[in-house]
C-alpha cells in the first residue's frame, strides 16, 4: 500500500471511531433509585441527588408513592433535570 492510501486509511478509521464514541456519549444512560411523586400535572422521582421531572409512556399512577430505580436519559429543560425514561422498576428492600 503507498503512503496516500495509508493516509486515507489511517484518517478514514480516525473519524470512524470519533464518530462511534460521540454516538455513544450522546445516548449515555443512568440509572436514579427513589420515590416517585405527583407535583401537579408531572411525576418526579425524588432521588438522592435531587428530584427529576419523568418522562416516558412506561409511567403510571401505580409508580407513584414508591421506591423505584428509573434508568433513562438526563436532559435540562426549562431549569429542570429530566429523565427520558427507558425503564422503571420497583425497587424492594
Amino acid at each position: 500500500m503507498n503512503t496516500l492510501n495509508k493516509k486515507v486509511v489511517t484518517i478514514c478509521l480516525a473519524a470512524m471511531f470519533l464518530v462511534v464514541g460521540v454516538a455513544g456519549l450522546a445516548v449515555a444512560e443512568d440509572s436514579f433509585v427513589g420515590i416517585v411523586a405527583e407535583k401537579g400535572e408531572i411525576i418526579v422521582i425524588d432521588a438522592a441527588d435531587g428530584t427529576y421531572v419523568l418522562e416516558g409512556t412506561d409511567l403510571t399512577a401505580e409508580h407513584v408513592g414508591k421506591k423505584v430505580k428509573v434508568t433513562g436519559t438526563v436532559a435540562e429543560k426549562d431549569d429542570m433535570k429530566v429523565i427520558s425514561v427507558v425503564s422503571i422498576e420497583e425497587v424492594t428492600e
